[in-house]
């Protein structure tokens, strides 16, 4: 079977009135005017097929074998997890664990800052605002990511 030979049947379907049975409709009352002048001005049959001969399918959703799928969830979080490169932790000097001392101790909310600290075996940078300082727990909230104070190595304001 060629493959024009089963599209030559294809017609177009005018499409029916867009009111209820009871004259009304879900639809706006400007796009019911809009769409019976449309409808009155197509009322020729449209010429030809409506998929010239050889293209595919017809029909109106043959772009869904195109939508995105994730297959594995998680993938793209475990991949971006390897590629922070393992080293050993350095501890920190007293002048810099001062300075972070008083700079989390001047930060305030809603301040933008770049943080160095480390986590799962490698140093990780986060820029972004500071939505919390919690000095009881001492932990660090850039926007929704906790950071113990013990992990940060590096803190800037910015």
């Amino acid at each position: 079977m060629a493959r024009t030979e089963g599209f030559g049947e294809l017609r177009w379907e005018e499409v029916g009135d867009l009111r209820g049975e009871d004259g009304e409709g879900a639809c706006p009352a400007d796009f019911r005017e809009r769409a019976d002048a449309i409808c009155d001005e197509s009322a020729a049959p449209l010429p030809g097929p409506p998929v010239p001969p050889g293209l595919g399918r017809p029909h109106p959703d043959r772009a869904r074998q195109f939508s995105p799928f994730a297959a594995l969830r998680g993938y793209y979080e475990l991949v971006h997890e390897k590629e922070v490169v393992p080293e050993e932790r350095r501890p920190l000097a007293e002048e810099e664990a001062r300075a972070i001392q008083e700079t989390l101790e001047s930060l305030p909310r809603g301040a933008q800052v770049r943080c160095t600290f480390y986590e799962n075996a490698g140093y990780r940078t986060v820029c972004g605002t500071v939505s919390q300082v919690d000095m009881i727990y001492h932990d660090l909230w850039i926007v929704r990511r906790r950071i113990p104070f013990r992990e940060i190595c590096a803190l800037e304001a910015l």
